[in-house]
């Protein structure tokens, strides 16, 4: 009975041990599965990638999509001869899905990892992109980990068929479209501060505003604001307004009509759809005010509606007249306007007048121009009100 009883406890000890490892090896597989099987990295920071990177063959792949993401280049699929194409200024990579033949700036190059698609997502073997792209590339194998380091020369910003490239050390401004070599548009006037961001509106097949933003100082509250006309491959117009201060940026870029305004300090130029310049408007002249910056926050075909940036006054005016009239006048009571007055003399960036006079264009309705009135000691009482306009 005894010896019986010492074989049943044997067997359930080595059942026991047997089972062990197969419970630890499914706890690692889930732990794996939790974690990416590689990790990216650029310039020491880590890259967050919506799909995750590929190990096949000893190649790394990343997304194709991302990759120039990362790498400020345009990246462009054709699915007629399943052609992948990536560019940026002086670079222009060619591919084809499943195939180990390659170009660079026409060279041809023999792929040792080829391009793929999984699941829907083109890949790109990261190595060789990345390096004809100017990056620098290690694998670190004890962590699965590709570190790039890349020095980034341009701001790039892409809409539609059309991609744009700021160089941020001479201003230089490039573009491409439908994947062709990145060619030279202007050497614009643009100097980098600190830090820039850019963005395009489309105005028309042919024709794009390029916006850059360089915001610097601290705490940050200069801003450079540089836009750049291009129609057809050529810079037809280019302006710069430097804005100071706490107050927000509400100037009004484009038109229902597909015009689009831009503010070169004092001076508003309105564009049309081919890149044209169809007026130009001194507000100085017209307002009275000495500003070196404005905004304007309204404009239709007979009324514009402007605002100083430092002396903060929003400001109707007739464009048919050139008559200007001062909205606070309409909006806020002897008192408030006195209050108001005297936070303008103590300073136009004081943080009481962080919203200037507390109004706000929100459209216009017939013959009334619809404002929003907020009052500085009542910062979430916001009031609607209407002023009647002359015609």
């Amino acid at each position: 009975m005894r010896k019986n009883l010492t074989k049943t406890i044997a067997f359930a000890a080595l059942a026991a041990c047997l089972a062990m490892p197969a419970i630890s090896a499914g706890a690692h597989r889930a732990q794996a599965a939790l974690a990416p099987i590689v990790s990216v990295t650029l310039n020491q920071g880590t890259a967050e990638l919506k799909h995750e990177p590929l190990l096949e063959g000893g190649a790394v792949y990343l997304p194709l999509r991302e990759t120039g993401a990362l790498l400020n280049s345009r990246t462009t699929w054709i699915a007629d001869g399943k052609k992948i194409l990536i560019n940026r200024p002086g670079v222009r990579i060619e591919m084809t899905l499943g195939s180990r033949q390659a170009t660079v700036n026409g060279k041809p190059y023999a792929l040792t990892a080829m391009p793929k698609n999984v699941n829907g997502v083109v890949f790109v073997p990261v190595r060789f992109v990345s390096e004809a792209l100017g990056a620098d590339v290690q694998w670190k194998s004890d962590d699965r980990r590709v570190e790039l380091q890349f020095e980034n020369l341009y701001s790039f910003a892409e809409k539609g068929t059309r991609g744009y490239w700021l160089h941020r050390s001479t201003g230089e401004l490039y573009a491409s479209e439908n994947g062709q070599a990145a060619a030279l548009v202007a050497d614009t006037e643009f100097k980098l501060q600190r830090y820039v961001e850019l963005a395009v509106e489309t105005l028309s097949p042919s024709s794009d505003v390029v916006t850059a933003v360089d915001n610097y100082g601290e705490p940050g509250i200069n801003n450079d604001v540089y836009r750049f006309v291009v129609a057809s491959g050529k810079l037809t117009l280019e302006t710069k307004t430097h804005y100071w201060g706490v107050h927000p940026i509400r100037n009004v870029s484009t038109l229902p009509d597909g015009h689009a305004l831009l503010m070169d300090g004092a001076t508003l130029y309105e564009v049309d759809a081919a890149g044209a310049t169809t007026s130009t408007h001194d507000l100085r002249a017209l307002t009275g005010y000495e500003d070196e910056a404005f905004q304007v926050e309204w404009y239709d075909d007979a009324y514009m509606v402007v605002r100083p940036h430092s002396t903060g006054w929003l400001t109707l005016i007739d464009r048919e007249t050139n008559e200007t009239k001062r909205l606070i006048d309409e909006v806020a009571t002897e008192e408030k306007l006195a209050m108001l007055e005297e936070l303008q003399k103590v300073g136009p960036n004081d943080f009481d007048f962080m919203n200037w006079d507390g109004l706000e264009v929100a459209g216009r309705q017939g013959d009334k121009l619809q404002l929003s009135f907020t009052w500085f000691l009542e910062p979430n009482a916001k009031q609607d009100v209407e002023v009647p306009l002359a015609r």
